[in-house]
């Protein structure tokens, strides 16, 4: 998959992607996919097509994850719980971020 469909990707998380389009551009195999799937740390989207398909906002945090898995030597298990902590991360972010909006400027915290 070329390097600008890759950023797309990620990018553009309304997007779907096949198994193969993941594993190509996470650098995982799909098998290890598949095992990622059996611990429900990774999730396809129902009824999309002949392959298993997935919402692209899965790219990210499985990009990272892999880096992980392949800088510190993790077996499967521990990237699926490691994918499912970046998830959690990645939406307490956006909850914050969300919240911070209502508050008023003249009540926000001054940021160095």
């Amino acid at each position: 998959m070329p390097q600008e469909q890759t950023d797309a990707f990620s990018l553009d998380a309304s997007k779907t992607i096949t198994l193969s389009e993941l594993a190509e551009c996470c650098g995982v195999s799909a098998g290890d996919l598949d095992e990622l799937m059996d611990y429900n740390a990774l999730v396809p989207l129902d009824g999309v097509g002949q392959e298993l398909a997935f919402s692209a906002h899965w790219v990210v945090p499985l990009r990272k994850a892999c880096k992980l898995r392949t800088d510190f030597d993790l077996d499967l298990f521990t990237v699926a719980i490691l994918l499912e902590n970046l998830n959690r991360i990645e939406l307490l972010e956006r909850q914050v971020q969300s919240l911070q909006a209502l508050v008023p400027l003249h009540l926000r915290p001054m940021q160095h």
